[in-house]
């Protein structure tokens, strides 16, 4: 299976779940494995902001219909 269609369906079923049990279990195998997300300063988060908004003015992304066309590919 791809990896980007099994971490959309671990997601939907994260977003549905009210068994907090579970939640805390992934929460324990992700923590093991080293898997915690990289956190960055607000100053680096700006920066990064500041790089994608430059992108979109000068046109550089992908509009939602051509973006469906390209995932039809995928």
């Amino acid at each position: 299976m791809n990896i980007e269609i099994t971490k959309f369906e671990l997601i939907n079923r994260l977003m549905c779940t009210t068994d907090e049990a579970i939640l805390d279990q992934l929460m324990s195998v992700f923590n093991k494995a080293g898997n915690t997300p990289e956190t960055i300063s607000i100053a680096q988060y700006n920066k990064e902001l500041d790089a994608a908004e430059a992108r979109i003015k000068s046109g550089k992304f992908i509009n939602h219909d051509d973006l469906e066309l390209e995932s039809e590919g995928w």
